[in-house]
């Protein structure tokens, strides 16, 4: 990255990109009628994080939520954007319905990554180790993470199949090769970016597969420490209950390795090895994008950079809901 240059980063919304940098954070969306349309979004920046907050671990998972908080608003915004045509009584009944939707995607995904894959492996573990003492707890983890790992990637694979998941997908690397261009010293983000790949190692995707890989070894550490103190082998929906505290342990330790791997990726064959599988599962959630989509990337950036931004852009005032 050249110097001097502060980091941004962000995630495709409908029709649109969100950007985030130190002191800015701003969307944009293309219209049905081509108009881009940015808003400046750093009212939702945290404030700085001091003492015990501010250390490894702790801040991984408070920037998690935080990211997680300012992404759910710009996607609500893009929603909006992009169906203005809308009345307030269908944007009203819109809202109920994306967040009765959240609510039976998050009930699912417990069932689905969480329950599931340990009862499976538990299943299959009593069958071909059925007394192995504290060892079945590494075991039930690692066929657990992997029946994860590929339930995953075919649900990814299974949704891409849909048009408006593509175009997100396609956003998605318009966001990656704006700040790719940005970070290689470039002033002519969009058409640099056209040059760039949909990839990077700094990126959600490969947070999630490094969620995924740190679960394994953290709550077979977790499952074990229960089963010398209980010696029983916990059932599927205990570990679920007891689990789930501890997901800001491995958010925040899966942050601190997204890091390091980030900030050693040109000097450490470790890092670069360590980025391979986040950048392998990317290439199911980026696509190349269009010039249109690498345009309006290009706006959100330079807007939450605080450049300003050509006259035909619409820009939305702050404080507009």
């Amino acid at each position: 990255m050249t110097k001097n240059r502060p980091n941004i980063g962000g995630q495709a919304l409908i029709e649109g990109v969100f950007m985030r940098s130190p002191d800015g954070a701003a969307a944009a969306v293309r219209k049905p009628d081509g108009t881009i349309v940015a808003k400046s979004m750093k009212y939702l920046l945290p404030p700085v994080r001091t003492g015990i907050l501010s250390k490894p671990i702790f801040r991984g998972a408070i920037n998690l939520f935080e990211t997680m908080k300012m992404g759910f608003s710009a996607l609500n915004w893009s929603a909006e954007t992009v169906e203005e045509k809308k009345d307030a009584k269908e944007k009203k009944s819109s809202n109920i319905g994306m967040w009765l939707a959240n609510i039976g995607a998050v009930a699912l995904a417990m069932v689905l990554f969480a329950w599931l894959p340990l009862r499976l492996a538990t299943w299959i573990v009593s069958i071909i180790e059925p007394s192995s003492g504290g060892v079945e707890q590494f075991y039930i983890h690692i066929i657990a993470g992997t029946f994860r790992i590929f339930a995953f990637i075919l649900y990814i694979m299974a949704i891409s199949l849909m048009p408006d998941i593509r175009r997100v997908f396609m956003y998605h690397g318009a966001e990656h090769q704006v700040i790719h261009a940005w970070e290689d010293g470039s002033d002519d983000l969009a058409s640099d970016a056209a040059k760039q790949t949909p990839l990077h190692a700094r990126c959600g995707t490969s947070f999630l597969m490094y969620v995924m890989i740190v679960t394994i070894l953290c709550y077979t550490i977790i499952d074990s420490l229960v089963y010398l103190a209980t010696g029983v082998s916990p059932a599927a929906h205990w570990r679920v209950l007891y689990h789930l505290p501890l997901i800001p342990l491995v958010m925040g330790v899966s942050y601190e390795v997204l890091k390091m791997a980030d900030k050693h990726l040109n000097t450490s064959a470790f890092a670069r090895a360590l980025s391979k599988p986040g950048l392998w599962l990317q290439r199911l959630t980026t696509k190349p994008a269009t010039p249109e989509m690498l345009e309006v990337a290009e706006t959100a950036a330079k807007m939450a950079l605080g450049f300003d931004l050509p006259s035909e852009v619409e820009i939305v005032e702050e404080n507009a809901e």
